[in-house]
């Protein structure tokens, strides 16, 4: 009975020809798989720029915002709608694009207020953290000062 395999004709260039092509197969599987895993890199690096990128303008927002009024209760009623009393620090739940959102919060800022020696002289500390809970991952941190003169009266007018 004649076996249905073809026999390799005697000067084995037939397993030369698929030894090269396992080779060639080898090569084009490694190189895709290098392409493959950069692809991935960038996504994964185009997705946390974008997300220190939304963090960096809503601190600047908030920095901007209480520099102007002066009142950290002010700055989270301006930028999120939120009534809280007047303290010295406050907690937002943020989703993924730093809109406030307590049902589905990816992020935590934190704003807290600090005021220095020199008079007038106010600190705010804004700090996002990763999760639901404020042990989560630092992801981004900035420190902004304003000057907030102290409201004088002026022969009996408020200024």
């Amino acid at each position: 009975m004649k076996s249905p395999i073809k026999s390799v004709p005697a000067g084995g260039r037939l397993n030369l020809f698929f030894m090269e092509m396992i080779i060639v197969l080898l090569f084009f599987g490694i190189a895709s798989a290098v392409i493959l895993n950069a692809f991935a890199a960038s996504d994964r690096l185009s997705r946390e720029s974008g997300w220190l990128e939304r963090m960096s303008f809503c601190a600047q927002s908030a920095a901007e915002v209480f520099s102007a009024t002066g009142s950290l209760s002010e700055t989270a009623e301006e930028l999120f709608g939120l009534t809280v009393s007047d303290s010295d620090e406050v907690v937002v739940p943020l989703d993924e694009g730093c809109v406030y959102s307590p049902e589905s919060a990816a992020l935590l800022m934190t704003m807290t207020v600090s005021e220095d020696k020199t008079e007038g002289l106010m600190e705010m500390h804004i700090v996002f953290t990763d999760g639901n809970d404020e042990s989560g991952e630092t992801l981004y941190e900035v420190r902004s000062g304003a000057y907030l003169p102290p409201k004088r009266a002026v022969n009996g007018i408020g200024r």
